[in-house]
């Protein structure tokens, strides 16, 4: 299977090295990742500019642009052969709930389904661990062996692996859940330079949860892996179907 390898911690993150080197084991790889990192950037695309792109070998590439840039290099600059699969991460730090909305790491992955392909967003607890991501590059590539086929065309999947698994630590802890209900608290230092100008800057978030069953976060605070498939269709459906039901009454 031909696989393309994206992120967005940057090129020299230890978690996209190790699912390149996992799955190189047993797939052809082509990784194609930004130069710096570019968190929270969710879908974010370069128009009307250029971007450089350096090519490290034929299945290595650099560029100085976004996540879901990389994904579009990869599916359409002709670099690489055709594309089946796209993964992207591994993520330093998880990206479960509502978070997904404005992760450059599901981004990537939302943008290979917008494309028609299977595509797998990959976060992880852990912050710089000393083995490098490599075990959970190991039970990525053991997923993508065992379950990938299940991942239709179009749809991404998000995985979350948290510090410490439950059980024997494998794959036998996948549970599917949905997504929790993040809630955010945000600080802005404010610096005054003149007059009416100022410069704001936010100082990091606040982050909690709703408790709730068969969530994202339920699951992962069991030391269980969260896996929710995501849809690119938002239409709240129920709602539509009310508001349709009810259109004489609202538009007249």
């Amino acid at each position: 299977m031909n696989i393309l390898i994206t992120n967005d911690d940057g090129i020299s993150s230890d978690g996209i090295k190790a699912l390149e080197k996992e799955l190189g084991k047993e797939h052809n790889t082509y990784l194609i990742a930004p130069l710096k990192e570019r968190s929270v950037t969710s879908m974010a695309l370069t128009i009307f500019q250029s971007m450089r792109v350096e090519r490290v070998n034929d299945n290595h590439y650099i560029a100085d642009g976004f996540p879901a840039d990389c994904v579009n290099i990869g599916l359409y600059a002709e670099i690489f052969p055709k594309i089946d699969f796209v993964i992207s991460g591994i993520n330093r730090g998880v990206n479960m709930g509502y978070d997904m909305h404005y992760s450059g790491t599901v981004g990537a992955a939302k943008h290979g389904a917008l494309h028609g392909l299977p595509s797998l967003a990959v976060s992880s607890g852990r912050i710089d661990p000393p083995d490098g991501y490599q075990k959970e590059a190991v039970l990525v590539s053991q997923f993508v062996r065992n379950y990938a086929k299940e991942i239709r065309s179009g749809e991404v999947w998000n995985m979350n692996f948290p510090p410490e698994i439950s059980g024997h630590g494998g794959l036998d802890q996948l549970v599917f859940t949905k997504l929790g209900r993040r809630r955010y608290t945000e600080k802005y230092e404010k610096k005054n330079i003149i007059g009416g100008v100022s410069e704001f800057q936010l100082n990091g978030s606040l982050l909690g949860h709703d408790e709730e069953p068969g969530t994202d976060f339920e699951a992962y605070n069991l030391g269980k892996i969260p896996l929710t498939p995501l849809q690119l269709d938002l239409t709240q459906f129920t709602r539509l179907e009310d508001l349709k039901s009810r259109s004489n009454e609202l538009l007249n």
